[in-house]
C-alpha cells in the first residue's frame, strides 16, 4: 500500500466519498491497496484501510501510517465476532497478537517485538 497513492486517488475526483474522511476505493484499483474497499483518512499521514464481507459487514480494518502498517490491524467473522487482533509498529508485528475461532474460542496468542517472535 502506497500513501501516495491513496492522496492521489483522493485528490483525482475518481473515488465516491463517504464522508469528509472517508473515501469509497474503486473496485478495479482494490488490488493496489491490499484489496481494501474503502479508507478513512486521518490526518499526519494516518489512514485506515477496510474491507467488507459480501453482506456488507466489516470484514478486516488495518491501521496505516506513512504507507506502512503501524498500529492495530482487526478482522471479523461475518458473524460479528473477533477472528484476529494483531498489533504493527513501522511495518513490524509487535506487541501481542491474538487470534480466535468462529464460536468465540481462543486460538492463538503471540508476543511480537520489532518483528520478532518472543518466548
Amino acid at each position: 500500500m502506497n500513501y501516495k497513492q491513496l492522496l492521489i486517488l483522493s485528490l483525482s475526483g475518481v473515488a465516491e466519498w463517504l464522508n469528509e474522511t472517508e473515501m469509497i476505493i474503486p473496485e478495479e484499483m482494490r488490488k493496489d491497496f491490499s484489496h481494501a474497499a474503502s479508507c478513512e483518512f486521518l490526518g499526519d499521514g494516518k489512514c485506515i484501510l477496510c474491507r467488507y464481507h459480501g453482506s456488507g459487514k466489516l470484514y478486516w480494518k488495518i491501521e496505516y501510517q506513512n504507507g506502512r502498517r503501524h498500529g492495530f490491524s482487526f478482522g471479523w467473522y461475518e458473524n460479528g465476532r473477533l477472528h484476529w487482533k494483531i498489533e504493527y509498529q513501522n511495518n513490524q508485528l509487535h506487541g501481542l497478537s491474538c487470534g480466535w475461532m468462529e464460536d468465540g474460542q481462543p486460538y492463538w496468542k503471540r508476543e511480537w517485538k520489532n518483528g520478532k517472535l518472543i518466548g
